[in-house]
């Protein structure tokens, strides 16, 4: 127990990475105290610690505890993910939780879709979220966009028989991805015009993102996200496997597209106001 949380029933360990899952899902209850979170508020009450519960669930190296809680709040925060995924009118889009250690604790997202649903990137596999995302459909493709966020893919595809996209270019035997149905990235699927895989290198050589139109979402892995949760764009220039530059260009590229919401693997997602505000926060982060 780290002896930056106040007393109470809630509490974070020394095992914590930093990763920043508990503080954005639960903002009242954790935040950053020295290298690593910690309990700062207890709950006042009993959405607040449902809220902490779901952060709790979602940690994915297990380093947040609770002393004392009651079946039904358990049964509400599991049966609160996947929760929406933006705070507007995307009632199709939504944040799965249970942020695996193995993706290093990367976001992962569910599209239900008419076509079939899509898996973006890799939560922790349990039975839990699983009925859950039964509940919403199930899957039919899991989209990778790209080789760091991928552990635990050949579970999730096993239990709904779903459809794995990765690029080509991220494909690898070590992570067993060269077993994936699909490789390319394609212009969409199932040849609907709602979905748009877009080529991003920078990140990594072969990232994708992918654009989903009638909510304006787009997915962005590790190419781009907020680092505050407003509506400033960021990137990670000191986590790039491949290339800077290469990766500011493919920024730009996104412009052709008529997204708002930004929802990153890492980082904070983003929630622009209209088009002259997509603008001015890409051209904020390119100058």
């Amino acid at each position: 127990r780290r002896q930056e949380n106040v007393e109470g029933q809630f509490f974070v360990d020394q095992t914590c990475i930093d990763c920043d899952t508990c503080r954005w899902m639960a903002p009242a209850t954790f935040s950053r105290v020295g290298r690593q979170s910690a309990v700062v508020a207890q709950p006042a009450d009993r959405a607040g610690r449902v809220q902490a519960l779901r952060a709790l669930l979602s940690c994915p190296t297990y380093s947040i505890h609770v002393t004392n809680r009651s079946p039904d709040e358990l049964r509400e925060a599991q049966e609160g993910l996947p929760a929406p995924g933006t705070t507007t009118s995307a009632e199709g889009v939504y944040y799965t939780g249970w942020s695996a250690v193995s993706s290093f604790a990367g976001c992962a997202y569910l599209v239900v879709r008419p076509a079939g649903n899509i898996l973006v990137d890799v939560p922790r596999y349990n039975p839990v979220l699983a009925r859950r995302i039964e509940a919403l459909g199930g899957v039919k493709y899991m989209f990778l966009t790209h080789r760091d966020d991928v552990g635990g893919h050949e579970d999730w595809a096993r239990h709904f028989r779903a459809t794995r996209i990765l690029h080509e270019l991220e494909v690898n035997e070590e992570q067993a991805t060269d077993t994936a149905g699909a490789t390319g990235a394609a212009d969409g699927v199932d040849d609907e015009a709602d979905v748009t895989f877009i080529f991003t290198p920078g990140h990594t050589e072969g990232h994708v993102c992918l654009y989903y139109a009638p909510y304006k979402a787009l997915f962005t892995g590790d190419h781009l996200c907020s680092a505050s949760g407003k509506d400033e764009l960021y990137i990670f220039n000191k986590f790039n496997w491949f290339s800077v530059s290469e990766q500011l260009r493919s920024v730009h590229k996104l412009l052709q597209f008529d997204w708002l919401h930004v929802l990153p693997a890492h980082g904070r997602r983003a929630h622009l106001r209209d088009a002259a505000a997509r603008l001015a926060a890409v051209s904020n982060l390119l100058s």
